[in-house]
């Protein structure tokens, strides 16, 4: 096949190729333009947030209390600039779940968080410690 041939066989296929090919050509463009000259899928960033308290869910008929040790956490968050900036840490919930199987006396349970918006990076520690408080109850007797 000789090279004239090549270019004038299938003119429309590859017309529209071309045609398409400056389309998505020009879209990709006006996306990066409209991002603020950022790649389309920029590279992901990280932001950390210290000593984030966590909250301790359990059963509304749960009427014990729970001691998490340590009380606080360092979370480190990936996403988009611009949403990483938004979040406050009280946007980012950091919590143990006690609803799935309650707790021996002295239990070790996962640290779950949710940040909208972002991928989690890191916690720091993934684990904690929890222990039932048993709640002391004063006699009336023990009132001066």
């Amino acid at each position: 096949m000789s090279l004239r041939e090549f270019i004038t066989y299938n003119p429309w296929q590859k017309g529209f190729s071309l045609l398409f090919a400056i389309l998505i050509w020009f879209t990709v463009r006006q996306s990066v333009e409209s991002n603020g000259g950022d790649p389309v899928v920029p590279e992901a960033y990280s932001r950390t947030f210290e000593h984030l308290p966590i909250r301790v869910l359990t059963l509304a008929t749960d009427l014990e209390q729970s001691r998490v040790t340590p009380g606080e956490v360092t979370v480190v968050l990936r996403g988009r600039p611009e949403v990483l900036n938004r979040l406050r840490p009280q946007d980012v919930e950091v919590y143990v779940n006690l609803t799935e199987a309650p707790p021996s006396p002295s239990d070790r349970r996962p640290v779950h968080v949710n940040a909208p918006g972002a991928q989690l990076g890191s916690v720091s520690p993934q684990e904690v410690l929890i222990e039932r408080v048993v709640p002391t109850h004063k006699s009336p007797r023990d009132n001066p």
